[in-house]
């Protein structure tokens, strides 16, 4: 289990989802319940590389907006599935495409996510990650040994992270590949407030109890909107073997994509 959280991985599920759809009706409430909870507003970061760009999150009334301050990719993702509402916003060219009519998809896509970043409740939060990745099953087998990908957690009591109280957890995985995995989950929020494992380590800074704006999950007002449709067609119709398939060929269209 990785313990990055980036916008193009989620973006991604945009463009290769629609294998989800005969999920949907069974998913949506799970998904919807994965972000239940106090609202609130971190940055994460990498603490063994502070000169790098930080992301933040804004969680809150079943609404999620991930965003970087890297500035060579794309700032961020809303998703409100209440609403229908799926926005992927471009910064740096002060555009945003609006992809309402993939939000059960990404929906779903986004529980498990949701379910790593917040395990439900102060108990065992494999527990709840195991409860995740069953109903994706047929999809999550490790390629290797043929099974679906397992962890347990073991408790190592509780630790201060970054001033706030958390549970610290040893979590192993099924998959030899993973190696050891460290977590801190946040008493009050119960949300991952730190992780580490091979790939390095993730850390939650500066986090903001309470309600959060309303118009961090909108479209931004003075942003041009794409048409997705059209970036849907050239994605369809282009020479896969010139541009590129999967998420970084649709980042690349995003890049490009001319505003209606």
């Amino acid at each position: 289990m990785s313990s990055r959280f980036g916008v193009a991985s989620i973006v991604a599920l945009i463009a290769s989802g629609t294998w989800l759809s005969g999920c949907i009706g069974r998913e949506i409430a799970g998904a919807a319940n994965a972000w239940n909870g106090a609202a609130f507003s971190a940055e994460m970061f990498d603490p063994a590389h502070p000169d790098k760009p930080v992301s933040r999150i804004y969680l809150g009334d079943g609404r999620v907006r991930l965003e970087s301050e890297d500035t060579s990719s794309i700032g961020a993702i809303v998703l409100d599935p209440a609403h229908g509402t799926t926005l992927i916003v471009n910064d740096p060219a002060k555009s945003y495409i609006d992809a309402g009519m993939f939000t059960p998809l990404v929906t779903i896509g986004f529980a498990p996510l949701m379910k790593v970043l917040r395990p439900a409740g102060s108990g065992d939060p494999c527990s709840q990650w195991n409860s995740a990745i069953n109903p994706f099953g047929a999809f999550a087998k490790n390629s290797k040994n043929g099974q679906v990908q397992q962890w347990t957690c073991k408790s190592l009591g509780s630790e201060s992270v970054n001033g706030r109280s958390a549970q610290k957890w040893a979590v192993a995985s099924n998959d030899p590949n993973d190696g050891p995995m460290t977590i801190w989950v946040d008493d009050k929020l119960h949300v991952l407030s730190r992780s580490q494992d091979k790939d390095g380590t993730m850390e939650m800074r500066n986090i903001h109890e309470g309600p959060q704006p309303d118009s961090l999950f909108a479209p931004p007002a003075n942003y041009k909107k794409i048409s997705i449709s059209g970036l849907l067609g050239g994605m369809l119709g282009g020479d896969s073997s010139k541009s590129g398939s999967g998420a970084a060929s649709f980042l690349q269209k995003l890049q490009g994509a001319k505003p209606h």
